[in-house]
């Protein structure tokens, strides 16, 4: 885990989301019970750690201090997972913000980094907030961006 995500949860700022009431004091307890509970387990980094052979988490900022993506490589199959980083409407608008980001400009910032990245690299993206399968490709459509979500086969 990021160590700026593990500090800025120690003590939260959210000075700059708007939250519906009551979010906040849930995700202050919540992150109060991690820590008692996974604080010996963590293993921090500052910036990128590999997990293990193909698999990289790299800090990104935005949506907290610490927030990080997942990359994961196997041959030439590539896949990166976005956590809380990208959102339906962040295709269309990817300068939007939501209230539930922290530095909210920094989030776009972010986003508009990452989906770059991801219509130029092609590799496909998973990411919280978006709709089931969550896994596609990210075009880029004039000044925005397209999601291509891959075809569900099961």
């Amino acid at each position: 885990m990021a160590a700026a995500e593990v500090k800025f949860w120690e003590s939260p700022d959210f000075s700059r989301v708007s939250m519906p009431a009551g979010f906040p004091d849930a995700l202050r307890a919540a992150a109060k019970r991690f820590s008692k509970e996974y604080q010996s387990q963590l293993r921090l980094f500052e910036d990128e750690h590999e997990v293990a052979p193909g698999v990289v988490v790299s800090r990104t900022g935005g949506h907290t201090p610490g927030h990080s993506v997942v990359r994961v490589a196997s041959g030439n199959d590539r896949l990166m997972f976005a956590g809380d980083a990208v959102f339906a409407v962040g295709f269309d608008h990817p300068d939007w913000h939501n209230g539930f980001e922290h530095d909210p400009e920094e989030a776009a910032r972010v986003r508009v980094r990452l989906l770059q990245e991801l219509a130029a690299t092609g590799e496909l993206l998973v990411a919280t907030h978006m709709p089931f399968p969550s896994v596609g490709h990210v075009a880029v459509d004039g000044n925005a961006f397209r999601w291509v979500p891959v075809f569900w086969d099961y």
